[in-house]
């Protein structure tokens, strides 16, 4: 069963906890697979809790729901996989609509979080870095810059971060930060699914795993 469900035997209290909303919801009348295959029991991924011990090799604790058993299986096998599955870089943009919409173009996808990102002006010394703020940024992340000049080493991560405005990376800087519009990004190991807003005249750059599919709602372009 998926949702709309209140069974007392399992240890949730309730199976409907956070999902009233998927359907399907209390299906009834539905027509018998009359030689055909036994009928498809769906189950939504966001629905589904696991309930048992914790797996710390795994990062599954109990009540995940299914869709991040799922995600942080894929981080498992990724790294036994040989070669490993990619990331690839997008650019979502909302169709430009006359009047302008506040309608979002809706972007889901699989990639890897979580996401740091500076504000404008990151500039550098040798291996430390300082930023606005430090706030969300967490280490072992892996430094990128995505605007302005300067450029990490290959496979750059956050080594520690010593203040709530400065970090160091675990190489030197091949280009050194010059502030201005330098903006830095810096993103975690964990496979995960988001889920990003485009307006209008905004468009957002993001990563997605090859092969894993991109979904959208609303109206726009992905390249």
């Amino acid at each position: 069963m998926s949702c709309g469900c209140n069974d007392s035997p399992l240890p949730l209290g309730n199976c409907n906890d956070g999902c009233a909303d998927c359907p399907p919801s209390n299906a009834t009348n539905l027509p018998p697979c009359v030689g055909g295959e036994a009928c498809d029991e769906v189950a939504f991924t966001d629905c589904v809790k696991y309930v048992g011990p914790n797996l710390p090799a795994l990062k599954i604790t109990n009540g995940d729901r299914l869709i991040s058993v799922l995600t942080k299986l894929h981080r498992v096998l990724n790294g036994l996989v040989s070669p490993t599955i990619s990331l690839v870089s997008h650019v979502a943009t909302a169709t430009v609509t006359n009047p302008v919409t506040t309608t979002p173009f809706v972007v889901s996808y699989l990639g890897l979080g979580p996401i740091y990102t500076s504000t404008a002006g990151a500039t550098s010394s040798g291996a430390t870095v300082t930023v606005g703020s430090t706030t969300g940024l967490v280490v072992g992340m892996t430094l990128e810059v995505t605007a302005g000049v300067g450029a990490f080493a290959a496979g750059s991560t956050v080594l520690s971060i010593p203040t709530t405005t400065t970090f160091v990376a675990s190489a030197v800087l091949t280009t050194a930060l010059s502030g201005g519009a330098t903006i830095i990004t810096a993103t975690g190991s964990e496979h995960k699914i988001f889920n990003i807003s485009v307006v209008q005249g905004t468009p957002k750059a993001f990563k997605a795993f090859v092969g894993s599919p991109i979904t959208v709602s609303g109206t726009g372009t992905i390249v």
